[in-house]
This record gives C-alpha cells, structure tokens and sequence, in this order.
C-alpha cells in the first residue's frame, strides 16, 4: 500500500512537469515528441506533456538582441596585453590591413522560429561567421581611404543589405535590423603613418579651401571692379550723348531761325548766316580769353586790325 501511495506520488509528480509559464515578454514554442506545435503559446500558465514528451523553448521576439565582432575586451592584467574576443584584422582591396569593430542588431523572427531554435547547433555562430564572411568580401573589393574614413557610411549601407539577403537565403530565423562599422582603425605599427597620411589630408583640404576662399575673393574684386568700369563707361556713354544731343539741337534751332529770318525779308540767307557765326564767333572768343587771360602789347608805328574775324573786302 505504502508503495501505491509512492507511486502515485511520483506519477503525479511526474504529469506536473508539463505544467509551465511563460513571462509576460516571451513565447513558448512547444515540441511534442520532436514535431514544433504551433503557433507558439502567449504568456501565463499552460498545461502540457511532460517531460521528454514535450519541450518548451520560451523566446522574447521583441528583444534587440546585438552581436559583436572585433571587441575588445581587457584581461585580468589589463596593464600587460589585451585580447579581441574575435579576430577584426581585414584585408583591404589595396593590400591595407584595418581593425574593425562591427555591431549587429537583430530580432528573433516570430515567422521562422524553428530555423532559428532547430536550424543549426549554434545559430549565433553561423550569423557571426556570416557577418564576418560578408565584410571580408566588400572590404576586399575597396580601398583603404573608403573603409577608413570616405565611404563609411555607403560601407554600413552595403554591408547591411548583404547580410539580410544572405540571412534570408541561408534560413537562419532572424531579422537583421543594422549593421555598422563602429571603428576602422590600423593596426598598432601602422597608426603612426596612418596619422601621417590624415594629417597630409588635412593640410591639403585645409590649402584647397584657403586657395578656393582666395580665388573667390579676387574674383569678387575683379566682379566689382568691372561692374565699376562698365558703370562709369555708361554714365560717360549718356553724358556724351546728352551732351552731343543738346549741341545738335541747338545747331537745328540755329539753322531754322536762319532760315525764318532769310524768309522773312530781314536780309539774305548769306548774311543771316554770317551775322550768327560773327555772334557765335564772339562768345567763343570770350569764353576762351575768360579762361586764358594774356597781355598785347603793339607797336604804334604801325596799325593794328583788331576786329575778329578780320573784314573781308567784298568785290
């Protein structure tokens, strides 16, 4: 009887294996006798097989999960040496070697849970292998100047779209949300050089924009100055032109009284003309003596004509 009640005991004990929770974030994903039931069971308690004839994994599908590679972490006797967790050195397409420090971010896929639960022994291994196989292959195929510094940002870009097409063509269960190239670094020998050569770029960038900055200067001054030049031929231009049309009109005025005054009977054509140019004549004289004052002294034995234009004898 003793031995009943132990039994039973036991059994009991044994069936409340299958009883089991799942955290408020998480999932169950429950296989009965090796065969994935789905879809996977929401948070609270359940009731199922016990154990072996049934198995829980319990998986969080909103957690970001990060995967690193080239990290450095430091050894008990930090002060003596350091090791990276994973090798980081890669062979640029130019023979350059760099270190680089990656940083993925990714979600357990809801949809292929059992590639990622049942897939493969390490899951977790074959995706840091893939990001590694993928970068050695877009870093070989660049040159040092890009990784390092140019194109880093167009790197990240492309290293993520290949290693979610590769994540999705090898089944691995996973959401890739971005991968970066947190540091791109040469190695300890190189740094000096590697300094150098940022150093050289820098001088040079800075010559290029302080010749650019000069060439803009003078080439403002030079602007200026034309617009200068050219506004000074064109008052110059009107000025002459004004000047050039008011003497013109006159001279028409001129020439039409002439031609009223012959009509009108007041002498002839001729001797109008030679009354107004004998008139015009004399306030020109008198504006050039004004400006050029000058002393005649003349010798009294002989006679002087001092009209001007002199008198003409007419036959």
């Amino acid at each position: 009887m003793k031995f009943k009640s132990l039994l039973v005991i036991a059994l009991a004990l044994y069936l409340l294996t299958g009883l089991y929770t799942v955290p408020a974030n998480e999932k169950g994903v429950v296989r009965r006798f090796g065969r994935v039931d789905t879809p996977p069971r929401s948070s609270g308690l359940h009731l199922d097989l016990p154990w072996p004839l049934a198995r829980i994994d319990r998986v969080n599908f909103n957690e970001i999960r990060t995967l690193s590679l080239g990290e450095i972490e430091a050894d008990p006797n930090f002060l003596i040496s350091t090791t990276a967790s994973r090798p980081a050195t890669f062979l640029t397409g130019d023979k350059n070697l760099l270190l680089l420090k990656i940083n993925m971010q990714y979600r357990v896929s809801e949809e292929h849970v059992i590639d990622w639960l049942y897939g493969s022994v390490s899951p977790i291994h074959r995706l840091q292998l893939l990001v590694e196989t993928t970068t050695t292959d877009i870093v070989s195929r660049c040159g040092v100047d890009f990784v390092h510094t140019q194109g880093l940002a167009e790197l990240n870009n492309r290293l993520l779209q290949d290693v979610r097409q590769q994540a999705a063509e090898l089944r691995l269960g996973c959401d890739i949300e971005q991968v970066t190239v947190d540091r791109a670094e040469p190695p300890a020998r190189a740094k000096a050089e590697f300094l150098d050569v940022s150093n050289a770029r820098a001088d040079m960038a800075r010559s290029i924009h302080e010749a650019r900055s000069y060439a803009e200067q003078k080439l403002a001054e030079s602007q200026a100055d034309a617009r200068k030049i050219t506004d000074d031929a064109e008052q110059t231009r009107h000025a002459k032109i004004s000047a050039a049309s008011g003497s013109a009109d006159r001279f028409n005025t001129l020439t039409s009284q002439i031609q009223r005054d012959a009509e009108k009977g007041n002498g002839t054509y001729v001797n109008s003309k030679q009354l107004v140019m004998s008139r015009l004549t004399i306030e020109t004289l008198q504006e050039v003596l004004n400006l050029a004052k000058m002393k005649i002294v003349l010798d009294a034995e002989h006679p002087v004509d001092l009209t001007f234009p002199p008198s003409r004898g007419e036959k």
